[in-house]
């Protein structure tokens, strides 16, 4: 697939095609990036101007925590990647890196908010994804706080099941909060 066949797809499925101003605007701020596995796309404590949407590939975030990586999500195909932070120029907290060969389509959001004053249609694609992390968050404090290893690796599995092929155990058992022994320990129920 081309980039530029990777940029129409995406518009279409946003539905911005039906104004051809907001349509040429919005292409300028798109860009396809095609990156090896263990790439960082973001640095905890940087300030990003981009976020990212996996056309193919995974990522993985964490944070570093007395010396150790402790894994806060993981994305797949058709997610977005980044720091909301960054959006409101402030330093991420995470580290983003490609568990994969990966493509994505890179969004310059610093143009976008300016796009976003001109073409208040825009909005109708950002407020979604916003809200969409939002749940996410949400969630991840819900299992985090409330739920045992157990019922935690249950919800990781039902909401993303591609994870136990293409994430290392370790990484998981750190995302769950568990050592990998207490993982494998699940693993084997």
């Amino acid at each position: 697939m081309t980039d530029s066949d990777i940029i129409s797809n995406f518009l279409k499925s946003v539905d911005v095609k039906s104004n051809e101003k907001v349509f040429s605007e919005f292409q300028l701020v798109l860009k396809v990036l095609r990156y090896p596995k263990k790439q960082i796309v973001l640095k905890e404590n940087q300030i990003g101007q981009f976020a990212y949407l996996i056309i193919e590939g995974a990522a993985r975030s964490y944070y570093l925590h007395n010396g150790l990586e402790v894994h806060t999500w993981f994305s797949f195909e058709g997610e977005f990647i980044g720091s909301l932070r960054n959006h409101d120029g402030l330093p991420s907290r995470e580290t983003v890196e490609l568990l994969e060969d990966s493509i994505l389509l890179s969004f310059d959001m610093m143009r976008i908010k300016e796009l976003m004053k001109i073409f208040p249609e825009i909005t109708n694609f950002i407020y979604p994804v916003i809200n969409e992390y939002a749940q996410f968050l949400e969630d991840r404090l819900f299992y985090t706080h409330l739920k045992s290893a157990k019922e935690k690796y249950d919800a990781l599995i039902a909401y993303q099941p591609q994870v136990l092929r293409r994430v290392p155990l370790t990484f998981i058992a750190s995302y769950l909060g568990i050592s990998r022994e207490t993982l494998s320990r699940i693993r084997a129920k």
